[in-house]
Parts: structure tokens; sequence; C-alpha cells
């Protein structure tokens, strides 16, 4: 049982780094793109967000901030000499120098993550190009070398995340090796007298007792002599899909499991960070003893024109607002009518709207949804400040309800909460009211492209189909299950009826390519998780060539064949596989981006809707 005497109950003062540097607690990092080009002077909405605007660019007011050190490869692929140049200054020196008016200094921390996201999850990401390597035990080092020519004055160990789900065997190894990685990374450090960050141990588990045993290796490994003296912090990971997934009780029995597993005498000098998380769920990270968090949910969120209302916290549709009601900083200087003809405009490119590039208008939403965090971190610092944290959080559950069972989760362990919250709130059950519960899929990571290949497995398409529809794989399985495979069927099913069952859907996976809808159920194809991302140019050449052979194969029996998807990596390999096959068509025809929010915009569907409608119009 977890004490309450031993809990933090959230924590204000500073943190002292080793470079001398200090932090507020609790403190929240934007997630930020910073080497979005060759100079620092370009970056779409980046370019706003960072410094462009000059009353709120987050590099303008000081404010401290997150990049992962492989953001590179988004925007200048291929190119060594271009991220030459951001190594040998460092990247605040860089923007100090070239941006337009200067920053007069910038002196906030940069806290620099490992991009072990995107490295370790995937099989094939080739860095050679730029001189570097994970091959060979020589990770750690590569992105210590990163973090330094950058100049994290904060930096996270190179980790192997862990996918909800994950066979246990596969999450021990995945863990095992993400400690070794960080006793690594420490005794690198510990021999470079030129480099003396603050160090976060990237820290996972399963379940309470998983993380337990994580973190109690970590501090017996950073007890061996060497590294007795080597002050650092835990960052949670691996918590992202439990917010999306509203699984808040297992975050809080993760970080309960941490916290109690941190030696006594360590547990008010080891600072927890936990990644990807904020909004709604800050006074609770606060009450569980998290002294800092980070979140890129802003600009996601801006790029789907998903504007946080600054009295409910819900999000509305920037299209379908009326009025700005927020007297934010960045709001008391919006323009509504500016932004919504900017951003229904055509017009690409060139500064047309208002003087200003369309990635203005975008950045404007992204830096107000941020300020709503913002607002949120100095109402849980003030409660600190006040010793009322326990106070603020119930209140803040009365506006966020979702949240309600996690509080009293936390009250069957902490007496004085669950008396409280038994006067205040009404008592949640935590019994699961299911007599059958279904049981989550275990997935794995250790699957290939051999592991499912419809090209030969002597499969034969099923009879009476006319047209064929390709559309990009889900995270959900099935696939047809997912929100997004739902979200389409139901548009063509509300138009077309009966007429629905002419088409044969056939998934586009990331892994194996073609997946037909009939095989959706098959273990190879429930099992895994993998996804595709642009930079993976051997793994897109692979379900490209499936793709392009698939419909060769079998085109012959459907009189149209179609490719639905937005999102880059996806539209790509349709793209590619159109330029082979003729009368391959890839909708939407023009969408606005490249991003997987387009996916359901209402034009885009219609678009398809209207073509399938018409094909099968003689039926």
């Amino acid at each position: 049982m977890f004490s309450g005497q031993s809990f933090k109950h959230g924590r204000i003062g500073t943190l002292d780094l080793n470079n001398n540097q200090s932090i507020s607690t609790p403190i929240l990092f934007p997630v930020v793109s910073l080497i979005t080009g060759t100079t620092p002077k370009g970056g779409g909405l980046w370019k706003y967000i960072l410094q462009a605007d000059e009353s709120n660019g987050l590099l303008r007011r000081n404010k401290p901030v997150m990049s992962q050190v492989l953001h590179f490869l988004d925007f200048i692929r291929q190119r060594s000499q271009s991220l030459e140049k951001w190594r040998e200054k460092g990247i605040k020196q860089r923007y100090i120098e070239e941006v337009s008016p200067p920053l007069t200094s910038y002196t906030a921390p940069l806290f620099l993550d490992s991009g072990g996201y995107q490295l370790l999850w995937k099989k094939s990401v080739d860095l050679s190009a730029y001189g570097l390597s994970i091959e060979n035990g020589q990770g750690p080092q590569s992105i210590l070398n990163l973090q330094q020519d950058f100049g994290g004055d904060i930096i996270a160990t190179l980790d192997y995340p862990l996918p909800p789900n994950l066979a246990v065997e596969e999450a021990k190894e995945r863990m095992q090796k993400s400690i070794d990685n960080a006793v690594t990374m420490a005794l690198q450090l510990k021999l470079n007298s030129d480099y003396k960050p603050f160090l976060y141990v990237a820290t996972h588990g399963q379940d309470r007792e998983g993380i337990g045993n994580y973190v109690r290796q970590i501090f017996d490994q950073f007890n061996r002599e060497e590294l007795k003296e080597t002050n650092f912090g835990l960052a949670v990971g691996s918590l992202v899909p439990l917010r999306g997934g509203h699984k808040y009780e297992i975050i809080v029995n993760l970080l309960l499991g941490l916290q109690e597993s941190i030696p006594e005498n360590k547990r008010n000098k080891t600072p927890i960070h936990v990644f990807g998380i904020t909004g709604s769920l800050i006074p609770l990270l606060a009450y569980l003893g998290v002294d800092s968090f980070d979140s890129s949910t802003y600009v996601q969120e801006a790029r789907s024109l998903e504007y946080i209302n600054p009295e409910n916290g819900r999000y509305l549709h920037v299209l379908e607002m009326e009025e700005l009601t927020c007297n934010c900083r960045v709001c008391q200087q919006g323009n509504l009518e500016h932004i919504k003809n900017a951003l229904t405009s055509d017009i690409r490119g060139i500064p047309a709207h208002n003087g200003h590039y369309k990635s203005k208008y975008y950045g404007d939403i992204a830096l107000h949804n941020l300020e709503m965090d913002f607002r949120i971190v100095e109402k849980t610092k003030d409660a600190i400040a006040a010793d009322s944290l326990q106070e603020y959080l119930i209140e803040h559950t009365e506006n966020f309800s979702k949240l309600r069972p996690a509080l009293h989760f936390i009250a069957q362990e902490q007496e004085d909460l669950r008396v409280r919250l038994s006067r205040i709130l009404i008592p949640v059950s935590f019994q699961n009211k299911q007599k059958n519960p279904v049981k989550n899929q275990v997935i794995s990571l250790k699957h290939t492209p051999d592991d499912f290949n419809i090209l030969s497995n002597g499969y034969k398409p099923l009879k009476n189909k006319q047209v064929l529809l390709i559309i990009p794989c889900s995270g959900g399985k099935p696939y047809s299950k997912s929100h997004s495979h739902q979200f389409i069927s139901e548009r063509l099913e509300k138009i077309l009826g009966e007429k629905t069952d002419l088409i044969q859907k056939v998934t586009l996976s990331g892994l194996y390519g073609p997946v037909p809808e009939e095989y959706e159920q098959k273990p190879a194809i429930m099992s895994y998780d993998f996804r595709l991302e642009q930079i993976d140019k051997v793994q897109s050449a692979l379900i490209t060539e499936r793709l392009v052979s698939y419909i060769e194969r079998y085109s012959d029996r459907y009189i149209a064949c179609i490719g639905y998807a937005t999102s880059m990596a996806y539209r790509i390999v349709l793209e590619q596989t159109a330029k082979v096959v003729s009368d391959f068509l890839v909708l939407p025809v023009k969408p606005k981006s490249r991003r997987f929010s387009e996916f359901y915009r209402k034009e885009n569907v219609a678009e398809l809707v209207e073509q399938v409608n018409a094909i099968l119009s003689q039926f």
C-alpha cells in the first residue's frame, strides 16, 4: 500500500542542473522541431511557434523547450552537410545569430530526447548518410554525440518504447536494453569533461510491479562505484497510448509503482518527468509527484484546426467558430476572420493573407492551445505553493469528469483523499461490470514482412465485387473495427446502401502490404504493430512493389481500383503505385495537405463517396 507520508504531492522550487542552471517545477516543456531546414529561419508553422511571432514565439519568450535529436530526418533528409552546420554551433547559438529580428538571448533549458521512439521502433532507419550508426552497440554514443553538439542542457537516455499489450517477454527484453543504454550513456558522460547536462533515465513498465523492478534496477546500477556521484532523474515513457485510450488508472498505477520504488533517501532528490502527457492531466500528474512533462498535442490539434475552448477545455473546430472569446496573449492579437480566410484559401507558398503565410495562422492556433496548458500549469503551481493541491485537483476533476475514476483510484491508497472524496463526489466503482471482459490482443514487434504476404498464400478474391478500395491500416485491430475504417464505411453506406457490398476493401499494411478484409483476423495481422514512416524508404519500396503486383494480378476482376490516403507515408506508396498502374485512381486528387487529419475532411470523404457512387450507379 502506498504511504501518503512518502508522497510528494507536488513539489515547487527549483531542480538544480549539473550546468548550474535551474528550472521551476512543475514545468511544461513544449515539444518543438528546432532543426526545420538548413537554417533557423524557415519551418512552416514551427517558424511562428519558435520565433517568427515576435510576441508569442517560445524562444523569444525564453520558454524551455524539448526536441528529439532526430527531428532533422523530417527536414534535411540525406543532407549531412546541412546537419553539420547545426552541430558546429549548436541549436541555441544558431537561432541567436541568424533569425531576424535577432533574439537578444535564449537561456532557458533545452531538453533533448534521444529519438528512441523513432529510431528503435523501426527496423530500417538508415543514419549512415549523416555519419551515424546504431549498429553494434553504437546507438548510445551516436545519440549522445548529437545531444552534445546540439547543446542540450537536459538529455534523456536512448530507450526502447513499449506499445500497449506487447508480449511480456519482448517487453522485458526491450526494458533491459533501455537500462543497458542508460548505464552506457551515464558512463560515457562521466568520462566527458566538456559536457555535463542533467541526465534523465528513460523509464518503462507494463504494470506497477514491472516499472517498480525497472526503477530498482536503475538505482542498483547507478549505485556502482563509478556512477555513485551521478545525479539523474526518471523520465517515464510509453504512456501516450494509454492516455489516448483514457486508461488513466493504468497511468496512475505505473506512477505509484515508480514512486514507491525510488529509495527513500533519493525520493525528494530524483526529479520525475513524463513524456507526452499534459492538458487536463497536469494537476493529477503533479499530485502523483511528477515534476515536469512535455507535449506536442498543441501542434497536432492545430493541424486538425482544433481550438481549445478556454471555458471548458473542450475542442472547437476553428472554421465553425463565430468569435474568439479567449483573452490569452495569443488571442488578444488574433483575428478570427483573418484565420478563417487564410485556412480556407487555396493560395500556397506566398504571404497572401494580410501579409502572412497560411502557416502563421496554424501557428496562432497552436500557440493558443499551448497557452491553455500553461494556464493549468500556473494554477497547479499556485495550488502547490498554497499547500492546496488536493483541493485544486478535486475541483479540477469536477470540470474534467473523465479523470474522476483516476482520482478515486488514488484514494484507495490515501485515506485523507478517500474521506474527502466521500463527502464531495459520488463514489466510483472500480469493479468490472462485464461478466466476460474482452481480453486485449497481445502484440509483437518481431513480426517481419515475411509473416504475411497475400501474393504467396494462394489467395483468390471474392466474387461479385466491382470496386477495389485500398485504404491505410489502423492502429486498432481488426482494421474494420477501428475508428478510421468505420468512418469510411459509414459514409459509404449512407449514400450507397446495399451497394456497399460491391466494394472489396483491402487494407494497406505498412508491414505486409495488401490485406484483404477477409484476412483481417489472421494471427499475423492481429498481433503486429508497425508504423510506416516516410523516411523508411526500404519498407515503402517493399509494400509499393506488393501493392503494384496485387493490383496488376487482380484488377481485371473490378471495374475500378481506388486508393484513399492522406498521410504522407501511405500517400507516397499509392502515388508510386499509380505511376506503374495507369488506371489506379488515388483520392483525394488534391488534398490540402498530406496529413492524417485530412483523412476525415468532409470534402475529401465526399470526393471518395461521389467517385464510388458514380462507378456503381449502373448496378
